[in-house]
């Protein structure tokens, strides 16, 4: 008998095929070949007839999922939260989500710089306009994104072309809102995208996403599918991981979850968990997103203890 089995490893899983057979009353395992993701298990199984599945339960550990479930019912039971908290809690996320977001896609200003133009208007010397372009038109998609965040209407099209002109604003007006026209390549990346004329019927899966309306856990992993989606179909020339990373915390806030960031730090291991993503083992994303998520609700509970 031979079967596809999952290990995990720190935040991954890997997986083995296995050949088991009984030898003198005893059942023996062979490892026959190993499997660095998903994608590449399937497709062998499916080949030599071998059923596999990946669950998406599989994608978050089932003790951290439990404890994120937890943690928004405990925050949800403390709510209306206190106006003065909520506001302290807004200004520092937008300074944070904004300079850690530009950070991740190369913007120079640090922590304490993108604090100064946002909240001082000032010039920060050695940078270039574009990177003072990129931190105050980030905090208008903020902006634009809590409003969505608070309607009952739904997201559409329109709101994403909105989020994306915000985020390329007198940087690329030609493009900003507007899907791209032409084949793009992402520089050290294998990866083949998406030919342009498929983009606005592509995009139909993250709307769809929105539209699910999924609570708690699920809420969670629909944000993780929009985020891969949105960067996967790179709809745009320009913008495409920092408009990822709004529509992820949009689907998030909209679930009642407090916004989230992915920090400048994490960021090779965001990149090498895309990467395992276009592979089909969503695990390491997940996790990645599924921590900061965590994190989240701790600020937000630890402001009301």
């Amino acid at each position: 008998m031979t079967f596809v089995r999952k290990r995990s490893k720190g935040n991954t899983y890997y997986y083995e095929l296995v050949e088991s057979r009984r030898e003198g009353g005893k059942v023996r395992q062979n490892v026959l070949k190993y499997f660095p993701s998903a994608h590449e298990a399937e497709s062998y199984a499916k080949g030599a007839g071998i059923e596999f599945r990946m669950a998406q339960e599989n994608w978050i550990d089932s003790t951290l999922a439990q404890r994120l479930e937890d943690k928004l019912r405990k925050l949800n039971s403390l709510r209306p939260l206190p106006q003065e908290m909520l506001k302290r809690l807004r200004e520092k996320f937008e300074v944070d989500m904004t300079y850690n977001s530009n950070a991740i896609e190369g913007n120079r200003l640090n922590l304490r710089e993108t604090w100064l133009v946002l909240r001082k208007g000032m010039t920060i010397r050695g940078k270039s306009m574009v990177e003072h372009l990129e931190a105050t038109n980030h905090l208008e998609a903020l902006s634009l994104l809590e409003k969505m965040a608070n309607r009952k209407k739904e997201v559409v099209e329109a709101d994403v072309l909105s989020l994306h002109a915000a985020v390329l604003d007198k940087i690329d007006s030609p493009n900003a809102g507007f899907y791209r026209h032409e084949q793009v390549y992402i520089q050290g990346s294998k990866l083949t995208l998406p030919n342009w004329r498929k983009v606005p019927e592509m995009m139909k899966t993250v709307f769809g996403e929105f539209k699910a309306r999924k609570t708690r856990i699920e809420a969670v992993y629909s944000a993780v599918k929009i985020h891969y989606e949105t960067v996967r179909i790179h709809p745009f020339v320009d913008g495409n991981g920092r408009l990822a990373r709004l529509l992820m915390n949009l689907r998030l806030m909209r679930a009642g979850f407090p916004p989230m960031v992915l920090r400048r730090e994490e960021r090779r291991a965001y990149y090498s968990a895309l990467e395992k993503a276009d592979k089909g083992d969503f695990r390491p994303i997940s996790m990645l997103v599924a921590k900061d998520v965590e994190a989240a609700l701790d600020l937000y509970l630890d402001s009301v203890a």
